[in-house]
């Protein structure tokens, strides 16, 4: 069904069915991603443990879950802080 169809029916613009999906989105990635950053905080206590951990083990040849979960979790933080700043905005 084409917006333009589901603004006749609902009692709300297409600006506010934008706004209201763009929320949806966020609020549901933001989720998903706080998710997966406390799963990786019970598994390694906090990212700077983890980064000791990775110095003073190194990262095996056989082994990088380690270095994944690092690079996870910063990719995670920095994608969570853009989304937070984005939400601001709405």
């Amino acid at each position: 069904m084409a917006i333009k169809a589901l603004e006749d029916i609902l009692p709300v613009s297409q600006e506010e069915l934008l706004h209201r999906g763009l929320l949806a989105v966020l609020t549901e990635r933001i989720w998903h991603l706080k998710e997966r950053l406390r799963q990786l905080a019970d598994q390694h206590g906090s990212l700077s443990r983890l980064e000791r951990r990775i110095k003073a083990e190194g990262v095996s040849p056989d082994d990088h879950s380690l270095y994944h979960d690092w690079l996870e979790w910063r990719a995670a933080q920095h994608e969570l802080d853009r989304l937070l700043e984005a939400l601001k905005t709405l």
